[in-house]
């Protein structure tokens, strides 16, 4: 048995988690998906969540690099300041 009343709040959660670091892709399936929620629609539900795990897994992949590029900036930039010192 679903709980919608909880996935409202859980998907109301993230949807202002992702909207404060410009998630829109993820902050719009959330949409999509309370909708589906609001009209007890499991089938779409399912394949909001669908959706919304492979755009949770790409964001997560997309920040996963951008900190490596942050970290590989700063070591080099680590390394080019030891060099003036």
């Amino acid at each position: 048995m679903w709980d919608y009343a909880k996935l409202g709040i859980h998907l109301n959660q993230l949807m202002g988690s992702s909207s404060s670091i410009g998630a829109k892709r993820v902050r719009n399936i959330c949409a999509a998906f309370r909708t589906a929620v609001e009209q007890n629609n499991r089938s779409a539900c399912m394949r909001a969540l669908e959706v919304l795990e492979h755009e949770y897994c790409y964001l997560k992949n997309k920040l996963h690099e951008l900190f490596q590029v942050i970290i590989n900036f700063f070591f080099c930039l680590i390394i080019v300041l030891s060099w003036f010192s």
